[in-house]
């Protein structure tokens, strides 16, 4: 009898630590929707969620938004350098970089970047250079540009 009790409180003071370190070191992060919106693309819709993640670039900080569409293997990221006149956002995941800012022309996508020499062989170029101005105000408001992004990178995927 007092083994089987002995044993139950050992397997119980267990638990109860296992229980506390996965509480005290668990992310804690919550995101909340920021934004939601529908693709020009077969993505389908999408809901950007904020994050505590920062992205490094150059030499500054950008926050980052996350970005799940109703294809998840179009998901992705979207980092945002809130410095300057019109602010610098990066779309990307594990394939690809898309860097958006401003110009005399107005917002869209500047210059391009993939994880390898292949992988650019599934986007449409001229799907770059139609998005090469988006909008043409050379000032846009941070919420507006996320969406813009998170509705046209999936139409850049041939």
């Amino acid at each position: 009898m007092k083994k089987v009790s002995l044993i139950r409180r050992l397997a119980t003071i267990v638990v109860a630590l296992c229980m506390f370190t996965t509480f005290a070191f668990a992310d804690g992060e919550i995101s909340e929707v920021y934004l939601t919106g529908t693709s020009t693309s077969l993505a389908g819709d999408f809901v950007v969620q904020t994050t505590s993640d920062m992205f490094h670039y150059m030499g500054r900080e950008y926050e980052v938004f996350r970005v799940y569409y109703d294809d998840p293997s179009m998901n992705m990221n979207i980092a945002v350098n809130n410095e300057g006149q019109c602010t610098s956002f990066v779309a990307f995941n594990g394939e690809f970089m898309f860097f958006y800012n401003c110009n005399k022309y107005g917002f869209g996508v500047r210059k391009v970047m993939f994880s390898n020499p292949w992988a650019k062989d599934v986007f449409d170029p001229q799907q770059f250079h139609d998005q090469s101005v988006l909008m043409k105000d050379k000032k846009v408001e941070k919420k507006q540009a996320v969406g813009l992004i998170a509705a046209y990178v999936p139409q850049l995927k041939g």
